[in-house]
């Protein structure tokens, strides 16, 4: 086979699987949201206070969530990565690991969807030490689908 005919088939097979994979994420485009932290927590790099959020997810997993408190953005977040998720509720983990509290998943069932972040700064010792304790806070979901 030549180079060109490997590119012929590869585009040949993106085009096939491409719908595949965007199926349950389709949705999430548009999706605004609600959310109320009870304590300070990291997400990405933004440094969240205490109190209520919202936020919009500008494209579909990959791309942004815009999130804000009233009407000022406080951050723009990218997720590690994300699968599709179709029962359960729609929450927001934060893991506390002693020191700081961070959001690890957003799980949107009602969109397909949960998204994964990176912690803050990975800790480096005994495994009781990197011991995380989680919480799952409620989050409200409006938008695209609904």
């Amino acid at each position: 086979m030549t180079i060109r005919n490997y590119t012929l088939l590869g585009a040949l097979t993106l085009g096939l699987l491409g719908p595949c994979f965007g199926t349950g994420t389709a949705n999430a485009q548009g999706l605004t949201g609600k959310f109320t932290l009870p304590y300070e927590a990291r997400w990405g790099l933004a440094n969240l206070q205490p109190g209520d959020y919202s936020f919009k997810m500008d494209r579909a997993p990959g791309g942004s969530l815009r999130v804000f408190r009233g009407t000022k953005a406080v951050a723009l977040i990218y997720a590690q990565a994300f699968n599709e998720k179709t029962s359960g509720r729609d929450v927001l983990t934060v893991v506390n690991d002693g020191t700081v509290s961070t959001v690890r998943e957003l799980t949107l069932p009602s969109a397909g969807l949960v998204l994964y972040y990176a912690p803050h700064k990975p800790k480096h010792g005994s495994a009781q030490e990197e011991q995380q304790v989680g919480q799952t806070l409620p989050v409200a979901v409006t938008g695209a689908g609904q």
